[in-house]
């Protein structure tokens, strides 16, 4: 009950983790990193469920199962964790909007109330499933062109969407593009462009020319029509092709230990947040990298992954009606 894995992508994922952990644990001048990552996820994110949903023509069932059995065991010991540690510290405040996390709502507290959650890193969690959820739609309602022109139309709305609240109506840039109309864009784009170019050449020098001209953007400026939506769209074409390219830069994201990173980065994007606030409160630095790193680790090979196959083989016993 494996899912096949790409080594490129997985590199991919290793490179996003680590750009948000720059982005939360390095220097004031790479701030913007901790953006980027959540981005690069997104475009993951869309190629893969485009993959699942409109190649693979996943039953929604499935689709809903799996990606639950993918999210809930991390998220679930961590919460737990969580209530453990409030009790120990007599912290209650670190259970503040503590439901938000299962249902995946933190990101809508934020937009709807103006409250942060004291781990609203997991803002983008609840943004990814929910455009899961607009995903299911397209795939259940649509078939052929007609999802290509949903998943653009919807990309576009998204794009523009945010720009005209950033840039017309003057509306925060840091809570526009939590909101599932605006953030999903790179999600759909992803989406779009692996449809779209799955069966088309794609020049190979493409692929490490657009990662690179994202980072250099990243590195020159955090203004939104440049960060969240040029950077989308070029990471959105990163996400949708980067195995097809054998370029030094690709070949890069082989390498072993960025492949490792990958491999745990749903584990450690949830629980990095908290080493951080551990490092701003006295933590030194390398032990709470050290201790994100090693409890990630567990949580992926202890909790995650057993996890998920658990509740993968509980699923396909119900499915086949086995005792």
């Amino acid at each position: 009950m494996t899912d096949q894995r790409i080594a490129a992508l997985d590199g991919l994922r290793g490179a996003a983790i680590t750009y948000v952990m720059l982005g939360h644990f390095g220097p004031n001048w790479l701030h913007s990193a901790g953006t980027f990552g959540v981005i690069v996820f997104f475009a993951l994110s869309g190629r893969l469920m485009a993959d699942v949903l409109f190649i693979g023509n996943m039953g929604w069932r499935e689709f809903a199962v799996r990606r639950l059995a993918r999210l809930y065991p991390a998220l679930i010991f961590f919460s737990f964790f969580l209530l453990v540690l409030s009790l120990i510290l007599g912290r209650a405040d670190l259970l503040a909007d503590w439901w938000s996390y299962p249902v995946f709502a933190v990101n809508l507290v934020v937009v709807l109330t103006g409250r942060f959650p004291p781990f609203d890193h997991l803002w983008s969690v609840s943004l990814e499933v929910q455009t899961y959820v607009m995903l299911v739609l397209f795939a259940v309602g649509l078939s052929g062109r007609r999802r290509l022109v949903a998943l653009v139309a919807g990309a576009t709305f998204c794009f523009i969407n945010g720009l005209v609240r950033t840039y017309v109506i003057h509306q925060n840039p840091f809570a526009i593009y939590w909101r599932p109309d605006v953030g999903a864009a790179v999600v759909f784009a992803a989406a779009f462009l692996r449809l779209l170019l799955k069966d088309v050449h794609v020049p190979a020098w493409t692929i490490p020319t657009a990662f690179s001209a994202a980072n250099l953007l990243m590195l020159l400026t955090t203004e939104p029509w440049v960060s969240m939506t040029l950077n989308g769209v070029l990471l959105a074409f990163v996400g949708a092709t980067v195995e097809r390219s054998t370029s030094p830069t690709v070949r890069l994201l082989k390498f072993g230990p960025l492949v490792f990173l990958g491999t745990i980065s749903y584990s450690l994007y949830i629980w990095q947040q908290l080493f951080m606030y551990a490092h701003k409160g006295g933590l030194p630095l390398l032990a709470a990298l050290t201790l994100s790193l090693l409890i990630a680790t567990f949580s992926y090979y202890r909790i995650e992954r057993p996890g998920k196959n658990a509740m993968l083989i509980l699923w396909q016993r119900r499915r086949v009606g086995a005792p």
